[in-house]
């Protein structure tokens, strides 16, 4: 018996009887979730650094920077939850 197969065994033998409350449907989900909304946040600094791009070539002052850099930041801290959840679970498995 490999590793692996014996470590799902006893995952399986876990969730069963109760310990293992969340499943891996829901913790998949969670994830492709979480890294949806990086990609969503990502196109939105695009965006904004787009519209200063052209405020500036208007004259005007862009207003968007400090937007760019709290979308950054965001972006960064979900992505470390999302890589933070894919840990837990790949140690449950």
């Amino acid at each position: 018996m490999s590793d692996s197969t014996f470590i799902n065994q006893v995952m399986d033998g876990l969730k069963e009887q109760g310990y293992l409350m969340i499943n891996d449907d829901f913790i998949d989900h969670l994830i492709i979730t979480l890294h949806a909304n990086v990609t969503a946040i990502n196109s939105l600094i695009e965006m904004v650094e787009v519209e200063n791009k052209l405020l500036a070539l208007r004259g005007s002052l862009p207003t968007g920077n400090r937007q760019v850099e709290s979308l950054k930041e965001l972006s960064t801290r979900i992505a470390e939850i999302a890589f933070n959840v894919e840990d837990v679970r790949n140690e449950q498995r």
